[in-house]
């Protein structure tokens, strides 16, 4: 039934959803299927019939109320995800694979019944319910009320859940990391939930009520599409290593001064820039769902959080070596520390902010000193630097804070100095680049 804004029944409501509705996602069926489905005849309505509907569970964004932290800071944390919910997702859902994040989800209790209920003894129980309930052969869809019903209504659209953001960094690193490890476990295929169903219980239940989950059957490029969607949900931590080894890599560079690699000018000039001048045309030509700034949000998280997620699949890792099979209490008793201030997990990026700063001033030192006249050894690992170091200055900065207790407010560039600031760097630096090389060559090189 469709409620009005004061919760009486209205039918006129959200019209183009209940005609979207009625139509079947034909994408996912099997041409058998297909013709159950009624695809002639324009759909049929919900029924609980396995043969008709395999859904599973229906998955909503999770969404934040407005906060100093996301509406002034500019969410250094990256909490809405909005590359995650408003483009990745909805490409999941084209293919009923829709993530389950244990939360913002309307279950259908046949299919959660097929797999034993919730499958606990995970860090991430609700994507390994879903997991084994896309193996099990159930579909899963993925709804935004806030993308759905007359752009012209404003009470036609709005966010079905609101939740409110961890309270601290050091909260979030916990965070990341057990939604990491929880992945990595899955992926690992640990035996996660070994001596946590009651056996006979469930049996028994099979007994009284008879289950039978749907066709595994899928079309080829269904399943395809299904292997990748696994593998970016459940793989993406170790993704974090490659984040980690290059920070370590660019700091080696500028205590080195040299480039590790050799830098081809040729493929620079006529394949790499070509290339980055294409994907920002198309990527200002395409009709992007998500904000440019909550894109540049969610690319800084790359590095922020990078450590936090191997952090996480170390751990799972560990476990899967070592054959320990933890407790649910103790698995879960580390969720009473995220309240604390402060967390292990955040050493490494601030560690990385100060070395890298360091790293720069060194690089510029070694540049006017011995390499001014090949800046092709220093410069490329300063530019990655400073790349690095603004990526990671969101959060390094509510950390120091949030440490001191100083006001979220502190720290501020509320004049927009700093682009003022870099400026007359550069002209300095250029100017002092000039000096030295008249200084030791004896002409102008610019």
């Amino acid at each position: 039934m469709n409620l009005d804004a004061n919760g009486a029944a209205n039918p006129n409501l959200s019209k183009n959803r209940q005609q979207r509705a009625s139509k079947p996602r034909t994408s996912i069926f099997t041409d058998e299927e297909k013709k159950k489905l009624g695809k002639d005849g324009g759909g049929v309505p919900y029924t609980d019939d396995y043969e008709v509907s395999k859904l599973a569970w229906v998955q909503t964004p999770i969404y934040y109320e407005d906060c100093f932290e996301l509406e002034q800071l500019g969410d250094p944390c990256g909490h809405r995800n909005s590359l995650y919910y408003d483009a990745v997702h909805c490409g999941y859902d084209g293919y009923g694979t829709a993530s389950m994040m244990s939360t913002n989800a309307l279950i259908r209790r046949s299919a959660l019944d097929s797999v034993g209920g919730m499958q606990y003894g995970s860090f991430n129980e609700g994507a390994l319910t879903g997991q084994r309930m896309i193996s099990e052969g159930w579909d899963s869809a993925y709804f935004r009320k806030d993308w759905d019903g007359d752009v012209r209504d404003p009470d036609a659209r709005f966010p079905l859940v609101v939740g409110m953001v961890p309270e601290s960094v050091a909260a979030t690193m916990k965070y990341r990391k057990r939604v990491a490890q929880g992945a990595s476990e899955i992926m690992l295929q640990l035996p996660l939930t070994h001596g946590l169903m009651d056996d006979e219980w469930f049996k028994q239940y099979q007994k009284e009520r008879t289950i039978h989950p749907p066709d595994k059957a899928r079309p080829w490029p269904v399943v395809i599409m299904r292997w990748i969607i696994y593998f970016n949900e459940y793989w993406y931590p170790l993704s974090s290593i490659q984040w980690c080894l290059y920070a370590i890599l660019v700091a080696y560079m500028l205590f080195v001064g040299s480039l590790v690699f050799y830098l081809n000018p040729d493929m620079v000039c006529y394949a790499y820039m070509p290339y980055i001048i294409m994907c920002g045309l198309i990527n200002r030509a395409a009709t992007r769902p998500v904000a440019s700034m909550d894109s540049v949000a969610g690319a800084e998280t790359c590095f922020s959080f990078a450590w936090a997620n191997v952090a996480g699949f170390l751990s799972a890792l560990v476990d899967r070596i070592t054959c320990k099979k933890q407790s649910t209490k103790k698995r879960w008793g580390t969720q009473g520390a995220v309240k604390s201030r402060t967390s292990i997990l955040q050493l490494p990026n601030v560690l990385m902010f100060f070395t890298l700063i360091f790293g720069v001033f060194y690089g510029l030192y070694v540049f006017f000193t011995r390499s001014y006249n090949t800046p092709w050894d220093v410069l490329p690992g300063i530019v990655l630097a400073l790349y690095i170091i603004m990526s990671l200055l969101p959060v390094c900065r509510m950390t120091i804070q949030e440490y001191f207790g100083w006001s979220l407010e502190t720290m501020q560039d509320r004049g927009h100095m700093s682009s003022a600031i870099v400026l007359a760097i550069l002209a300095a630096w250029a100017s002092l680049w000039k000096f030295v090389y008249v200084s030791d060559q004896g002409s102008i090189m610019f």
